[in-house]
């Protein structure tokens, strides 16, 4: 009997160093935090205040000479720890441009990669 293999892509994560701001949907104060690691799909925020799961969150990032705005949903929230966000679109499709571009930086940069 065949076994069944997801049909989610593998998207590459790449560690960077660099700072973040996570809002809410409804706009409210930021949350400042760091990337553990970032991918075309998401990313895992290291922060002492995650939000709550299922969140619609806004990421601000600055990384690499990139500034790039973009939404997603908080998919894990690890207290005290950290949060997983999956990214649903850019504010503009510029700005998820600018993401493409992040990532394609970071594969050139230093190809340290882990797949999730």
């Amino acid at each position: 009997m065949p076994i069944a293999v997801s049909q989610q892509q593998v998207q590459p994560r790449f560690t960077v160093a660099s700072q973040v701001e996570v809002r809410d949907a409804k706009g409210q104060a930021g949350v400042r935090a760091k990337f553990r690691n970032v991918s075309l799909s998401g990313c895992f925020l290291e922060t002492e205040m995650p939000l709550p799961e299922n969140t619609r969150v806004r990421v601000l990032m600055k990384a690499l000479n990139l500034h790039a705005d973009v939404w997603g949903i908080v998919r894990r929230c690890e207290p005290a720890v950290g949060m997983g966000v999956q990214f649903t679109n850019g504010n503009t499709v510029e700005d998820w441009k600018r993401l493409e571009q992040l990532i394609e930086k970071l594969e050139t940069r230093n190809g340290q990669k882990t797949c999730f």
